[in-house]
């Protein structure tokens, strides 16, 4: 049987198997804060799906009518250097502009007047009381393109899908009219201009040409060498690009290692000098005459002549060593220099030739200035010439490059509310109400339930007991022999594994049991911790020192006059007191009488000295004693104890006062153990906490009851 928490050596404890630290959560903690409030999530989830169903089956369906366009990459041929009238349709410039013109409230006004929605009585029943029939089909409108195509989609939605149609259908062919519209208009007037610019650019040409031909003559300007001397500037700066790469990774090496040699630094112990390839050679002869040593020191002695020998070569490597660390030094920021020196003489170079190409450009600018705007003109001119021949083709001018794909269809079925995505987000809202339910219930829930809660007590969980499910709840005390192959049974023998394998609490006999408040089960750990002690051979004496509500003589029936309460009021011997159980090694100490004054019996020496001969008759002497915040019996007994095992009942005490009640125990120097979290739901939490063991015992139990 694993333990749920294994023990280190080293006084640590690890997380169990499959369970993630205190630091994170792992995902079946989100399982069990829902499963521990199903049915509020169920509720939550439950409304909110319903809120939403009824939002949706109550909304006007609406249907949608789409209009798909092509736009074609043609660009009106007019100007091929300025561009001035030519349209770019891969452009998302362009495509953006077409869509904002589709949702105009002009071209919105022009459908109205065109389909004479004013008169149409279905239109005008959804239109609005205000009048603005435009205003209503550009709230019923939207344009999207489709992605990598030069497609774009018209929809208008409309309670009336014949309408809905109509609608599309009569912003398609109105935006295709315009288009048309706009480009023959266009190019009218391109044309026009054209043709009044003409001549005046043929004059210009002749000017520039002129003016160029005379400069040229005059200045007898080299395009040749303004060339040779930008070519040679591009190349001085690359040279001094990569100089200054050098002297820069030079510079860093030899400032990591002066900042190392200043900080007192052994040249020997520095990264970029224990590179070098000498170094390195003399480092590895160094540390071969070591082991050599290191052998013969095993069989000489110090004065021995092969000690004095291997010792001679030492020092001489040493010396060595400390040279060729010196010169790798030295080689470093000779090379810094070098590269620095370089970059300098390259700068210098540099300069000089700016100088030269500054005088250069001061002679050229009226030359280059020249020779441009003849260009300029010849190409412009040219250009206007070619597009005015080629504008006398008059059907290429009206042309339309955007075209109805298909025809609108009348829709068949309602765009809005769509009913399978609507029940979706509900299910997904649901989903989100039922998680936020559980999780706000669990936030002001900060009762102990998960182990990561008991870690972060400071002590480590010595087990984790299940509820126990007994038809006789008299009998929880003796689950190991009312039902010995539940995982109840094995929890116990868990337990008692964990102590075993602690020294310090393997060593201590005396063990007090307590808790923070009753009703947490630590009279039932108590017995049962008896119990498995027993069993495993070990005398062990239960002492019931819950001397204001016992409990063991429910679970050992005895004698009820003889007990604790006899022992401190008299002089009766251990021996005397002392009853026997069924159960082979265990004997048990009832309270008997519950005395009137049981914080003056139990701070009396009287305990002191049962607990005293209890130890040297038994191999374990087990205390059930009274929860510490219900009385001060449990501080009274903590000098003559060697171990506190603290139980926790699952679900019922608050992580405030549990700590709290942890922090007096340290206080008064108790000897804690571990902690045992007991009564763990197992129906609703069985497979967090035993997802293995679980499983196991329920097919054995199955499999015996088979057979």
């Amino acid at each position: 049987m694993q333990a749920l928490i294994p023990y280190n050596p080293n006084g640590q404890t690890r997380a169990p198997f499959g369970r993630r630290p205190a630091g994170g959560l792992h995902w079946r903690h989100y399982f069990l804060v829902i499963v521990e409030h199903k049915w509020v999530a169920l509720l939550s989830f439950l409304t909110v799906l319903a809120l939403n169903l009824i939002y949706t089956y109550r909304q006007t369906p609406i249907y949608r009518a789409t209009a798909a366009l092509e736009v074609s990459s043609e660009t009106m041929k007019v100007l091929n250097i300025q561009d001035v009238l030519s349209t770019d349709t891969r452009d998302d410039q362009y495509f953006n502009t077409q869509i904002k013109i589709m949702q105009s409230r002009t071209l919105c006004e022009q459908v109205v007047q065109t389909l004479h929605l004013d008169k149409d009585p279905t239109f005008l029943a959804y239109a609005g009381s205000q009048g603005d029939l435009a205003g209503a089909l550009q709230e019923r409108l939207s344009v999207e393109p489709e992605r990598n195509t030069t497609i774009i989609d018209i929809h208008v939605d409309h309670p009336d899908p014949n309408l809905s149609a109509e609608l599309a259908n009569g912003v398609a062919q109105q935006y295709i009219k315009q288009n048309l519209e706009k480009k023959m208009l266009a190019s009218t007037d391109a044309v026009r201009m054209l043709q009044d610019q003409a001549e005046d650019f043929k004059k210009k040409v002749k000017q520039s040409e002129s003016a160029l031909a005379q400069y040229r003559q005059r200045t007898q300007s080299s395009e040749e060498y303004q060339n040779s001397v930008v070519d040679k500037l591009k190349d001085l700066n690359n040279s001094v690009t990569q100089a200054q790469k050098v002297r820069i990774d030079a510079e860093a090496e030899w400032s990591g290692v002066k900042a190392l040699l200043d900080a007192g630094r052994a040249p020997s112990e520095i990264p970029a000098i224990m590179n070098n390839a000498k170094v390195s050679d003399l480092r590895k002869e160094l540390n071969d005459k070591q082991i050599t040593l290191a052998v013969l020191r095993e069989r000489y002695r110090e004065q021995h002549p092969s000690m004095v020998a291997i010792q001679t070569e030492m020092n001489e490597i040493t010396g060595k060593l400390t040279n060729a660390c010196n010169d790798a030094v030295d080689a470093l920021q000779s090379a810094y220099l070098m590269a620095k020196a370089k970059e300098e003489s390259l700068q210098k170079a540099l300069h000089d030739q700016e100088q030269e190409a500054m005088v250069m450009e001061g002679k050229q600018p009226d030359y280059n200035m020249l020779k441009r705007n003849a260009e300029a003109d010849r190409q412009l001119y040219d250009s206007i010439v070619n597009r005015i021949k080629e504008a006398g083709v008059a059907d290429k001018l009206q042309s339309n490059n955007i075209r109805l794909i298909d025809p609108v269809q009348v829709p068949g079925s309602p765009f809005k509310p769509r009913k399978g995505r609507s029940l979706v987000i509900g299910l997904f809202l649901g989903v989100c109400a039922a998680f936020g339910a559980g999780y706000l219930l669990n936030t002001f829930d900060d009762k102990i339930k998960t182990y990561e809660d008991v870690d972060a007590l400071g002590l480590p969980l010595l087990t984790g007991v299940p509820h126990i499910n007994l038809k006789d709840s008299s009998q929880n005390g003796r689950v190991l022999q009312a039902d010995p192959h539940s995982v109840s049974a094995e929890a116990f023998r868990n337990l008692r594994a964990s102590i075993s394998l602690k020294p310090e609490a393997n060593s201590a006999k005396p063990l007090l049991v307590t808790s923070t408040a009753p009703g947490e089960g630590k009279s039932v750990v108590s017995a049962n911790l008896a119990i498995a002690f027993a069993t495993n051979r070990q005398r062990t004496l239960l002492i019931d020192c819950d001397l204001h509500n016992p409990v063991q003589h429910r679970v050992f029936p005895a004698d009820p006059d003889k007990g604790i309460s006899l022992y401190l009021s008299s002089n009766v011997t251990l021996q005397e007191v002392v009853q026997p159980t069924t159960v082979p090694n265990l004997d048990v100490l009832h309270v008997g009488s519950i005395p009137p004054n049981a914080p003056e019996l139990l701070a009396s020496d009287r305990i002191r000295e049962l607990i005293a001969d209890a130890c040297q008759q038994y191999d374990r002497v087990i205390i059930d004693s009274p929860p510490v915040t219900a009385v001060s019996d449990p501080l009274v007994l903590l000098p003559y104890v060697q171990g506190v095992v603290y139980v926790i009942g699952f679900g019922k005490i608050r992580r405030e006062i549990v700590a709290r009640t942890m922090q007096r125990l340290r206080e008064c120097g108790a000897p804690l153990v571990g902690v045992v979290m007991n009564n763990i739901d197992q129906e609703l939490h069985g497979y967090y906490y035993y997802p293995y063991k679980y499983s196991y015992y329920h097919k054995k139990r199955k499999g015996n009851g088979a057979a």
